[in-house]
């Protein structure tokens, strides 16, 4: 597969690609927490949807998550609590921006 060509979707709904981009959202919240410590990842609901947030050396980060992912959130070692100092406002624009320089470690 080339660097031009999208990945296959093997037949995936919209629904299935948000559900995947939930799933890892929570697995990244969650790796987070295990490698730097509780104080870094967690969830909080939010207008009736679980928010899933990471702080990390780049800045906040946070994600909505479909309600029907609470059991996992509730079963996963997150704690339900929002992030020190609250939520900071960032937009999906900065909050982007934030996760590309934590992968690149320009932070």
């Amino acid at each position: 597969m080339g660097a031009d060509n999208p990945p296959p979707t093997d037949g995936k709904t919209l629904d299935d690609v948000y559900h995947d981009r939930n799933l890892l959202a929570i697995a990244f919240a969650r790796a987070m927490r295990l490698t730097w410590g509780p104080d870094t990842a967690g969830w909080y609901r939010h207008d009736d949807w679980p928010v899933v947030w990471v702080d990390t050396p780049a800045g906040q980060k946070s994600w909505h998550v479909t309600p029907d992912l609470e059991d996992v959130l509730e079963r996963s070692p997150l704690d339900k609590r929002e992030p020190i100092g609250g939520y900071d406002g960032h937009s999906r624009t900065l909050k982007n921006c934030r996760l590309a320089r934590y992968i690149t470690r320009s932070y």
